[in-house]
């Protein structure tokens, strides 16, 4: 057990999701840890987003419009105070009872990030399972950009700051962008504990409709680190398959010869 609580900070950028926030700030909230601050970066919501942080003073949040997601979180981590930062999205949560797990593993100094495990949260109501994390390598990263989990991973500040952040410039990696830099910096510690859910839904910012995107995203990254042309080539030709397998699937449900309850279910499972 602890003795010492460092301070961990929790950024949670957000954009019109208040039908899932309050369950995130609450993931936050009921931690039992002392030492915590949660710093929600809204870009200007139109639901009820605004009136739900109202609710619980001890948020520091703002909102306004932003570039997107990555520059909500460098501006959340320019207001934060912690040794340790966390990254939910406002609709994804933290297990119960994490954080001093989290901060015991940052007593060693070596550590500069950590990743645990993350389960799957289907809007059908089936039974989330974790799974344990793929181990973390430039290489690895390289190879599969997909293995990225984003909610079980947390920071030391100052590993964020030699890694530069984030960047503004990508709407759809900037988590396996940061990733790639951090692997610079240190590889992550692999922590076989369940930490996270990310929830899975089809109005998230990773559906079918951004798969393009994404590739074209993954591809920048992959030539800025000089990856080999077959893996830049034969990571756009599998995302171009799940898209096509998605826009199939999307006219089976329209044509009633696929159940709607899987038109949320990816055609491969991404969690990032």
């Amino acid at each position: 057990m602890i003795r010492v609580y460092p301070k961990i900070s929790i950024i949670t950028p957000s954009f019109n999701q208040g039908r899932y926030l309050e369950q995130t700030i609450l993931s936050v909230l009921n931690q039992g840890y002392p030492n915590f601050e949660h710093i929600v970066m809204d870009g200007g919501s139109s639901d009820q987003t605004v009136e739900i942080l109202r609710k619980y003073p001890h948020l520091v949040w703002v909102s306004e419009q932003d570039r997107g997601q990555a520059d909500a979180l460098g501006k959340g981590l320019a207001r934060a105070s912690g040794e340790i930062v966390g990254w939910i999205n406002s609709d994804d949560y933290y297990r119960e009872n994490i954080f001093a797990s989290v901060a015991g593993w940052f007593a060693d100094p070596a550590t500069q990030w950590v990743v645990g495990n993350v389960a799957v949260q289907f809007d059908d109501g089936s039974e989330p399972v974790f799974r344990r994390s793929q181990t973390v390598s430039r290489l690895a990263l390289m190879d599969d950009p997909d293995l990225v989990r984003q909610q079980p991973t947390f920071f030391r500040r100052e590993a964020l700051a030699r890694a530069g952040g984030w960047d503004a410039r990508f709407h759809m990696v900037m988590d396996f962008d940061l990733w790639m830099r951090l692997t610079g910096v240190a590889l992550p510690t692999m922590v076989d504990e369940d930490w996270a859910f990310y929830r899975n839904h089809v109005d998230q910012k990773s559906s079918l409709a951004n798969i393009l995107r994404q590739s074209r995203e993954i591809g920048a990254v992959l030539r800025r680190e000089g990856a080999p042309w077959r893996l830049i080539a034969g990571h756009g030709c599998r995302k171009r398959w799940y898209w096509l397998k998605g826009i199939c699937k999307e006219r089976l449900i329209a044509l009633g010869l696929t159940p709607e309850k899987y038109r949320n279910r990816p055609v491969r499972q991404h969690v990032g």
